[in-house]
């Protein structure tokens, strides 16, 4: 249970780029963004993924 609290609040560090978004690496597809998620806060982010504007 202490192991799962800790990954829950782990800070994601990964790619959040429209070329390379998210864990997975997806290219966001035309018109999208790649935008971190819950929150634009990088000590509160969980992940990146993409998003129409």
């Amino acid at each position: 249970m202490l192991a799962l609290a800790a990954i829950a609040s782990a800070q994601y560090t990964g790619p959040c780029t429209a070329s390379n978004c998210g864990a997975t690496g997806k290219v966001c597809p035309r018109g999208y963004l790649c935008v971190p998620y819950p929150s634009f806060n990088p000590a509160e982010r969980q992940g990146c993924t993409c998003s129409t504007a």
